[in-house]
């Protein structure tokens, strides 16, 4: 029995190969096809606390970081 010999299409690496072998015992991914729920009350006004408390700033980098609002 002789290697097998790559598809000219198949352009997966051996690590996707390797895990949709797996497929078969772990099965595709569970995806919930319902739809979102609402944020509750209590969400909000936590995030509503937390937008007046604290700021974003956002360095030359890009990188971006919460600082409390001063008084």
């Amino acid at each position: 029995m002789g290697r097998r010999r790559r598809r000219e299409d198949d352009d997966r690496t051996w690590g996707m190969k390797a895990t949709e072998s797996l497929l078969w015992i772990f099965g595709p991914a569970n995806i919930l096809r319902n739809a979102p729920k609402p944020p509750r009350d209590e969400d909000l006004a936590k995030d509503a606390a937390l937008r007046q408390a604290h700021e974003r700033v956002v360095r030359p980098g890009g990188h971006a970081y919460l600082v409390e609002r001063p008084d």
